[in-house]
């Protein structure tokens, strides 16, 4: 292990690795606070290069759902659940594999007696939540909306678009994103709500992902399908991220051809210094940690706090005016939006240690 990767377990309450007693794939868990409430975040399945990327991106996912809960209030800490396809096991999981998988994943977050809930991610769903509901209650993200959607989904594409709305205010003036030109990169189902979303409200959307099976979706959406190859540097107003991250490079950002970022990525920045560079290229970058919290408050709002679908939808509304708060202090302090979000959120576990 790197020291760097070392140094990022020293602030974490608790570090689990285990091997899947009926799988024998390694499940990795990462808590990194209960200040604020019980360590909330998704499971990511997902091809690494060896165990410790993985054991790092764990790592580094966990610090960011402290971050993302404390900067919106929404009291819960932060945790992260990761199980690497790595090049010497199993590339895709069968039926009977993925079952067994999610039953060994529930046992570690089950002996971890509720300081993690464990929520949907990267490779996993809603329906493998109610599946690993049978082992542990301590799950989150389980739950549907009125039309369908899984509650993340939808709380993830909600929040990304309060978090537009206070970016075009704070660009043009008004929080209406009607004529506004957005590229979605990633049209996953975070991507196709949001576009939904957009496209009802009147912005022009183009959208492209890796996987070219869902260009019908997009184009019965009302968005104009682009190729995947210089997506990212395209002329436009608002670029969406809704793809995994560590994207956006310096090399990148000195690219981008749009006055915003704004999306549902996790980790969207290579290295915290790309904030600068996006910064001096003057585009403005909402914080992905604030930018897609919708998905966790949502569904922590239904499930853990016990809140109606009418009430949860409203707290997503925090996402606009922390946005907006991150924003105006950016500005005011002449410094980046993630040291503003930052201190937002130290902030608030600061005063929860007192």
């Amino acid at each position: 292990m790197s020291a760097a990767a070392l140094e990022a377990t020293l602030d974490h309450e608790q570090v689990v690795v285990r091997s899947g007693r009926r799988t024998g794939l390694p499940v990795m868990i990462a808590v990194h606070s209960t200040r604020l409430g019980p360590a909330v975040g998704g499971v990511r399945i997902a091809r690494y290069a060896s165990p410790a990327d993985a054991f790092v991106d764990c790592l580094r996912l966990s610090r960011g759902m402290t971050y993302k809960a404390a900067a919106v209030g929404n009291g819960t800490g932060g945790g992260k659940a990761v199980v690497p396809l790595l090049p010497s096991g199993p590339q895709q999981l069968d039926e009977a594999l993925r079952d067994g998988l999610l039953m060994d994943l529930a046992e570690v977050v089950h002996e971890l007696d509720g300081a993690y809930h464990v929520a949907p991610d990267v490779g996993s769903s809603t329906a493998d939540m109610l599946r690993i509901r049978r082992r542990t209650p301590y799950v989150g993200g389980y739950s549907t909306t009125e039309n369908g959607l899984g509650a993340t989904t939808f709380g993830t594409a909600a929040g990304v678009e309060h978090a537009m709305l206070a970016t075009a205010e704070h660009l043009w003036g008004t929080a209406d994103l009607h004529g506004r030109d957005v590229v979605v990169v990633g049209f996953g189902a975070v991507g196709q709500e949001l576009t939904r979303r957009l496209v009802a409200a009147g912005a022009k959307v183009r959208a492209t992902d890796i996987d070219l099976t869902r260009r019908p979706a997009a184009e019965t959406a009302g968005a104009q399908w682009v190729e995947l190859d210089g997506a990212y540097t395209l002329e436009t107003q608002i670029l969406a991220p809704c793809a995994l991250g560590g994207v956006f490079t310096s090399e990148l950002a000195a690219a981008l051809r749009c006055r915003a970022v704004v999306g549902s990525a996790n980790n969207q920045l290579a290295t915290d210094e790309v904030a600068a560079d996006l910064a001096k290229a003057g585009i403005v970058w909402a914080p992905d940690f604030v930018a897609n919290a919708g998905g966790v408050m949502y569904g922590t709002g239904v499930e853990l706090h016990h809140l109606s679908p009418e009430q949860s939808r409203d707290r997503l509304k925090s996402i606009q005016s922390t946005t907006a708060e991150i924003l105006r202090q950016s500005d005011e302090e002449a410094t980046t939006t993630l040291a503003a979000a930052n201190r937002i959120a130290e902030r608030a576990l600061a005063a929860a240690g007192r």
